[in-house]
């Protein structure tokens, strides 16, 4: 399910706080998604940016690349990271909402 599905479903059973909570959450690890790619982008020496010239960055630029694989597996709500909690409390919600679609949505 989409990061803006969960957070109109969470809006949609009236968890405005945990469609917020989501929300925080998804912009702080893409925003790391971000950061890191323009760091990759101005590591490059003359600004050029065709990606076919971009493999063995986790060689030249650990760090970023440690980033961007932190950030892609919390995007992938990987268990452990923000990303698996902030979505599992909204479809967790949609089950104790006692109502008939809440039903359907979690299963």
């Amino acid at each position: 399910m989409s990061q803006v599905g969960i957070m109109m479903t969470g809006v949609g059973m009236s968890a405005y706080n945990l469609a917020m909570y989501h929300l925080i959450c998804h912009s702080f690890f893409k925003a790391l998604l971000f950061m890191s790619a323009g760091a990759m982008i101005h590591a490059v020496m003359n600004e050029y940016q065709d990606m076919r010239t971009y493999g063995g960055f986790h060689k030249f630029l650990p760090l970023s690349y440690i980033c961007i694989f932190i950030a892609s597996l919390s995007l992938m709500a990987m268990p452990g990271l923000t990303g698996y909690y902030s979505k599992d409390i909204i479809i967790e919600s949609l089950y104790g909402s006692y109502t008939f679609t809440g039903y359907i949505i979690y299963w």
